[in-house]
């Protein structure tokens, strides 16, 4: 639990507000009935999403929620809740916890704040089937290349056309005179 390496609470709280305020996305989720060793898997599995799942107290979630975009999802919590903080891309994060909650079913994802966007749960896991930014960029990337590529081609025999016309013409008047 992360509340044990803090002397006060206060802490606690203001290093939490910090972290809430950074991340590019934000899943509350319930773990209840999830064993120790499968909580430790799931977030050494993250990890290389830069996904940080910390166990905190409702309350304390709560406090350090206070003014930021998360404030909004942490209001009716109940239960044992962990909250999974990702400061990387946000799609990758939506993907590798909706595979956490397949992997281990008493993991389960509430709702979040995605890029500062509230999503609920089916929300989460429609992000996780989309592809990620780097993917929509190289897709967006090779649609442009390729009409670049058809413009400059179009353009190519444009040319290659005028210049017959042009050199039929010079034989013409050569021709003529």
């Amino acid at each position: 639990m992360v509340e044990k390496k803090y002397k006060n609470k206060a802490a606690l709280v203001s290093e939490l507000h910090d972290k809430l305020e950074r991340a590019s996305a934000v899943v509350v989720t319930e773990y209840r009935g999830l064993k120790a060793g499968d909580l430790v898997k799931l977030r050494r599995g993250l990890i290389e999403s830069q996904v940080e799942v910390l166990v905190v107290k409702n309350s304390l979630l709560r406090r350090a929620a206070q003014g930021t975009a998360t404030e909004q999802i942490v209001g009716d919590l109940a239960g044992p809740t962990a909250v999974a903080l990702a400061f990387g891309e946000p799609t990758d994060a939506a993907k590798k916890l909706s595979d956490g909650a397949k992997e281990f079913e008493p993991f389960n994802l509430k709702n979040g704040i995605i890029e500062k966007m509230v999503m609920d749960q089916g929300g989460i896991a429609a992000l996780a089937k989309m592809p990620g930014r780097t993917e929509m960029q190289a897709q967006f990337a090779g649609a442009l290349e390729g009409f670049i590529g058809e413009f400059a081609g179009l353009v190519e025999a444009a040319l290659r056309e005028f210049a017959g016309l042009l050199e039929a013409k010079v034989e013409q008047e050569a021709a003529a005179a």
